[in-house]
């Protein structure tokens, strides 16, 4: 089980957009009339292409965003068919615990020492191994958690690239000198943009706390799982 790295799980495309890609507020203009908060298709058509880099460079962003987002879903799926196979191994360990209860019992009924000796041994082994196997399901439940909360976090950060894409042509066109500019609210759009940068931030607030439980669950399994090796058991993760 690989431990989950704040770097790379906030790293990228994320510093990026919570940070901000540039593009300030508009300027308002107190004689126009506000009819709209977005820059038609039909309206951006009209840019010449040699002004359009900006407008390109956070389409790119977008696009960048929702492969994150994409492969953020995936590795949720993948933890849990992880989290099932733990599950799997787990109750596996109960029915091994239980047999070595029962087999203790039945040694016990011999007062034979050696057999007895032989009972305890193996049933502390057992123990031990479903303790090892309880701590790789929490490990596994934990992993799946911080999972979710970064597909929390990619559909933020799509989010603010959304945001950042409509300042953005807003910003070109009104560079343009296009009075069709006048028509659109760029203060709502820059709104926009500040309330999904901090929608962003909370949720990559939550992956931080979500890793450092994570990390907690890893060592304990790790303590458990030399323990199982001690004893000469798989404990393979």
């Amino acid at each position: 089980m690989r431990q989950v790295s704040r770097r790379r799980v906030l790293g990228g495309v994320a510093a990026a957009l919570i940070l901000g890609l540039g593009g300030g507020c508009s300027s308002s203009h107190s004689h126009k009339k506000v009819e709209t908060a977005k820059v038609e298709d039909s309206w951006m058509a009209r840019v010449p292409p040699d002004q359009m880099d900006d407008v390109r460079q956070a389409q790119l962003v977008v696009s960048t965003a929702e492969e994150q987002l994409e492969r953020a879903n995936v590795s949720v799926e993948d933890g849990k068919r992880d989290l099932q196979v733990a599950q799997g191994r787990e109750q596996a360990a109960e029915a091994r615990q239980q047999a070595s209860v029962d087999a203790l019992s039945a040694a016990q009924e011999t007062g034979q020492a050696d057999a007895i000796d032989l009972a305890q041994n193996d049933l502390a082994q057992a123990n031990t191994e479903l303790a090892a196997a309880k701590a790789e399901t929490a490990l596994n439940e934990k992993t799946v958690t911080t999972r979710e909360s970064v597909v929390q976090v990619r559909e933020r950060e799509r989010d603010v690239a959304n945001a950042e894409l409509a300042q953005t042509r807003f910003l070109t066109l009104q560079r343009t000198g296009d009075v069709r500019a006048q028509q659109v609210d760029g203060d709502e759009l820059a709104r926009n943009l500040e309330e999904a940068r901090a929608k962003a931030r909370d949720a990559g607030d939550q992956v931080d706390a979500n890793i450092t439980e994570q990390e907690q669950a890893q060592a304990t399994w790790e303590q458990l799982d030399a323990q199982t090796q001690a004893y000469g058991g798989s404990g393979e993760p």
